[in-house]
């Protein structure tokens, strides 16, 4: 069995694909590691989690070159970042969420994953519109990365905190998806009904619909029920 990337591989992963357990690393072990699974697995993951935000950052009317290459930079390192905390390179106060190939085989499992995405595209949207308003301000690529790197580290420090199903984890969630849409809406424009960009309202629409769907809003009925 092939290993995960950063997302969601776990030790259990790396037990069924050697069939030993995993030897204590060295640090040196695991800087080697964290660099081979981050660039090689997770680049390629986070780029497909992350379609919908970017989608909305390259196909919206206020998507210039500056939004467009924060977008990219941010992108490409999202995944190292992830992987530092999974690697324990880095540390959040809470231990990194596993999701094992045992947990996959029920439902909870698959939400995870989906939890996971959403956390994603919010993290990128805060770092790259954040960011972008500002290199847009300042003219500034560097600025606007300056921005958005520091957003996206912490916003990947939250995902063991935001991943629980627990109501301030929820609480925490709704705010995060809140300041997500909110700067995604102001900074990229998608309603302005320009014709050159017809697909912006329904990309910001998945990323609002994602948003909720993650909330699970019908357990609330259930629960009155």
């Amino acid at each position: 069995m092939s290993s995960r990337s950063d997302l969601v591989q776990t030790n259990d992963d790396q037990r069924l694909a050697t069939g030993t357990e995993p030897a204590t690393d060295s640090r040196i072990g695991r800087v080697g590691r964290w660099l081979w699974t981050s660039g090689y697995q997770g680049l390629a993951q986070v780029f497909l989690l992350s379609a919908p935000v970017l989608w909305l950052a390259f196909r919206s009317p206020r998507s210039g070159e500056t939004v467009k290459s924060t977008a990219l930079v941010l992108v490409v390192v999202t995944p190292l970042v992830v992987g530092a905390f999974r690697e324990g390179l880095l540390t959040a106060g809470r231990p990194w969420p596993t999701i094992t190939s045992a947990r996959l085989s029920f439902a909870g499992g698959y939400w995870s994953i989906f939890r996971r995405g959403v956390l994603l595209n919010h993290t990128l949207g805060v770092g790259i519109y954040a960011g972008g308003a500002v290199g847009v301000l300042t003219g500034s690529l560097a600025a606007a990365v300056g921005v958005g790197l520091p957003l996206v580290l912490v916003g990947v420090a939250l995902v063991p905190w935001l991943t629980p199903e627990t109501p301030r984890a929820t609480a925490g969630r709704v705010g995060y998806a809140v300041v997500a849409l909110s700067l995604a809406f102001l900074v990229s424009a998608p309603l302005s009904g320009n014709p050159r960009f017809r697909t912006a309202p329904a990309a910001f629409a998945l990323l609002a619909l994602v948003s909720v769907v993650d909330l699970r809003p019908w357990r609330l009925l259930d629960e009155r029920r």
